[in-house]
């Protein structure tokens, strides 16, 4: 008997996907596609839909640190990554005729009309960006161009940021080109990537993350997450640090200018001594890859 209630449950539960599908799309080709059933969303508090797509921007001058809060992806970009309109527009951040939007010391504000507007103001030298947190009630349709999170573009100029400090429920984390003497990165749900950054000391402490970090990583790198693959890349050697990786379900794979030195099979800490860079990696399911330069 319980298997045949259990089979049940699965059809009812199917036919009423399907059943909701049906209804949607023909609803989508009556109103006439994605920006219609967006206006659909107006009336209908059951429809949750982010609006049509937007672009803010603003000039935020004199600033050097940043607090960025709430759900929200975010890309925080040195002169090499923003000042090339080909990787922007690659990259899916803007398109060719909004390339105006970006210069030093900007912020860009890209998301739809329906998902309020994130707070960004200069205060002592600190940009802080508040994005608040997204409300996903209702059956959320992103049949639009804009996504359910605000994508905000901070173009830094030619500096080491005093300190960085990124706190939200969910969203990803860029950081292209961009260094800093303290950083203190904590996320719930979002991936992580890093490249060519300078961190002369760093924090992150995720419970789901995938991430690709890439750059030089001198001081204390402390990096724990719950969920999630982490890939490193340093451009220091390995005996330039005192090394401690965990992953309690997971591989550590400690590697040589990409080549492989040492792999640990699900094994439980692995350590050693090394130079005056202290870096702590610990994760519950994941693996971890550590690439250190070979001198």
């Amino acid at each position: 008997m319980k298997q045949h209630s259990k089979l049940t449950r699965f059809f009812i539960v199917c036919s009423v996907i399907f059943f909701i599908g049906v209804i949607l799309t023909v609803t989508g080709l009556a109103t006439g596609g994605s920006k219609n059933i967006e206006k659909l969303a107006e009336h209908y508090d059951w429809i949750a839909s982010p609006g049509e797509r937007g672009i803010t921007t603003y000039k935020a001058e004199g600033f050097h640190s940043i607090e960025a809060t709430g759900d929200v992806d975010l890309w925080i970009m040195g002169s090499g990554y923003y000042g090339d309109s080909s990787w922007v527009e690659k990259e899916g951040l803007l398109e060719s005729t909004e390339m105006d939007s970006i210069a030093p010391n900007q912020v860009t504000v890209i998301c739809g009309d329906r998902m309020g507007q994130p707070e960004v103001t200069v205060e002592n030298g600190i940009l802080k960006i508040n994005s608040g947190l997204v409300d996903f009630s209702g059956i959320n349709l992103n049949l639009g161009e804009a996504t359910f999170y605000p994508r905000i573009l901070v173009c830094v100029p030619e500096q080491v940021l005093e300190s960085l400090n990124v706190s939200g429920q969910t969203g990803d984390v860029n950081i292209m080109g961009v260094g800093w003497k303290k950083a203190d990165v904590q996320v719930n749900t979002g991936d992580m990537t890093f490249e060519k950054v300078d961190s002369r000391g760093l924090t992150i402490d995720a419970d789901t993350s995938d991430m690709e970090l890439e750059g030089a990583f001198t001081g204390t790198t402390k990096i724990s997450t719950d969920t999630g693959d982490l890939d490193l890349t340093t451009s220091l050697a390995g005996k330039d640090y005192d090394l401690t990786a965990k992953s309690s379900v997971g591989d550590v794979k400690i590697m040589e200018d990409g080549k492989m030195v040492k792999e640990f099979e699900d094994e439980n800490e692995v350590s050693r001594k090394g130079g005056p860079n202290k870096m702590t990696i610990t994760t519950n399911t994941g693996d971890i890859t550590l690439n250190f330069m070979k001198k």
